[in-house]
């Protein structure tokens, strides 16, 4: 598999320009140095975040650096994030999921201790084991889903979550389906969205 690495902000555009213009092809040493002038460029434009791993194609967000800080918006093409994924990332505050997304892996996002929030996107077909294990922070989670995703019971999603404490915001009129939901029913505090809510979170 070809892998490619790109900034946490959305820099396809810029990392495509990678050929020197005053380097032949003939002098890859040159070459070479240009790359790393511009990925150095492009690393430094950002503070916070180093490189995240995706697949050639960008729908697969594999790898996200434990040394990542602050706020990340996954872009657009991304369908899957990968196990793993985020784990022990323990300076990321937020991550904001795309609506293009379908899977997320096994442990994910675990041991995000200082994750606080989170929203679940209507196109989330797959949700794996220990998703967001130990993510001791999370006060509170959206989820966008009209109908429960369907959960095995030893799956463990939200292992080590305060389930007392945080609370699973749910479209309107869904309470009722996640009271008895496997997994989401270990919620105490289980709150509806009013729909203009709901518009407000997703923008």
């Amino acid at each position: 598999m070809i892998f490619d690495k790109l900034n946490m902000k959305d820099t396809i555009g810029r990392m495509t320009v990678f050929n020197n213009p005053q380097a032949g092809n003939d002098d890859p040493t040159h070459q070479e140095a240009y790359e790393n002038k511009i990925v150095w460029e492009i690393k430094n434009d950002y503070s916070g975040f180093e490189t995240v791993l995706f697949n050639k194609e960008l729908t697969s967000l594999i790898h996200c650096p434990v040394t990542a800080r602050g706020s990340y918006v996954i872009p657009d093409s991304v369908e899957a994030i990968g196990i793993e994924a985020f784990a022990k990332c323990k300076g990321v505050i937020s991550v904001r999921l795309p609506l293009s997304l379908k899977v997320i892996g096994c442990l994910a996002f675990d041991s995000c201790i200082n994750l606080a929030t989170i929203t679940i996107p209507e196109s989330v077909l797959e949700l794996g084991y220990r998703t967001f294990s130990n993510c001791t922070g999370l006060k509170s989670i959206y989820v966008h889903a009209k109908v429960s995703l369907k959960l095995d019971a030893d799956c463990d999603l939200f292992y080590h979550v305060d389930t007392d404490n945080c609370i699973l915001y749910i479209p309107q009129g869904t309470k009722n389906e996640y009271l008895h939901a496997t997994q989401w029913r270990e919620f105490k505090n289980i709150v509806e969205m009013m729909p203009v809510q709901e518009l407000a979170i997703l923008n």
